[in-house]
Formats: C-alpha cells, sequence, structure tokens
C-alpha cells in the first residue's frame, strides 16, 4: 500500500465519524436557517478588514469596527455556530494529534537507524 492510499484511508476513516458527519450537517443548517446574518458578516468583515488597512482615510472606522464585532457576535452566538466550531476544533485537534505521532515516529526511526548515526558522528 502506497502513502496515497493510506492517505486516502485516514480521510475515509474521518468522514465517516459521527464528530464530521455532524460537522457537515451542522454546516448545511447554518447556511440555510443563517443566511442573512452570514452574509452580513461577511460583508462587514470585508469592509473591516479594508478599512484597518487604511483607518487614516475612514473617518467612520470605528462604527465599521463596531458593526463588524456585532454582526460577528450575533452570528457566534447561535448554539449551531458553538457546536460546528467546538467540532471543528475537536476534528483538526485529532488530525493534529495524529500528524505528531507520524512526525514523532519518523524521528524515531531515524535516531535509531545507523545512517542518522553515522551523519553524526564527529570527524
Amino acid at each position: 500500500m502506497d502513502f496515497n492510499e493510506l492517505i486516502d484511508l485516514y480521510i475515509d476513516e474521518i468522514e465517516s465519524s459521527d464528530d464530521f458527519k455532524r460537522l457537515i450537517e451542522l454546516k448545511n443548517k447554518i447556511n440555510n436557517d443563517y443566511k442573512k446574518e452570514i452574509v452580513s458578516f461577511k460583508t462587514l468583515e470585508s469592509k473591516y478588514l479594508d478599512a484597518s488597512k487604511n483607518k487614516d482615510y475612514y473617518k467612520d472606522f470605528n462604527q465599521i469596527k463596531k458593526d463588524f464585532i456585532n454582526a460577528k457576535a450575533k452570528l457566534y452566538s447561535h448554539e449551531e455556530v458553538k457546536e460546528y466550531f467546538d467540532l471543528e476544533r475537536k476534528i483538526n485537534g485529532s488530525i493534529n494529534k495524529d500528524l505528531d505521532e507520524i512526525k514523532s515516529n519518523i524521528s524515531n526511526k531515524f535516531k535509531s537507524s545507523n545512517m542518522f548515526n553515522i551523519c553524526n558522528q564527529k570527524k
């Protein structure tokens, strides 16, 4: 089995997990139920990011910032959105843990191999 096949199996395992299925379910629900809030948030976010680069040209910068913060707080206050981000953090944490384990195993293999020992001998 080659590396790409292992990656595909790993992705299939993630996608078949209950957490990932729930994440997709929540994403669809959020996109359907909170369309207006998402559009408002994205619009205000874009305006805020643009204004923050050129604060001197925006006399109403503080209002733009306040509107953006309020839109974000409104969108992120919904239980489905909170659960979505909690699941996303959980899944990403699990993936990062797996990657750390892979890196550690590879590092340990090199440390214990003769090749590593030969390369690090003092001359």
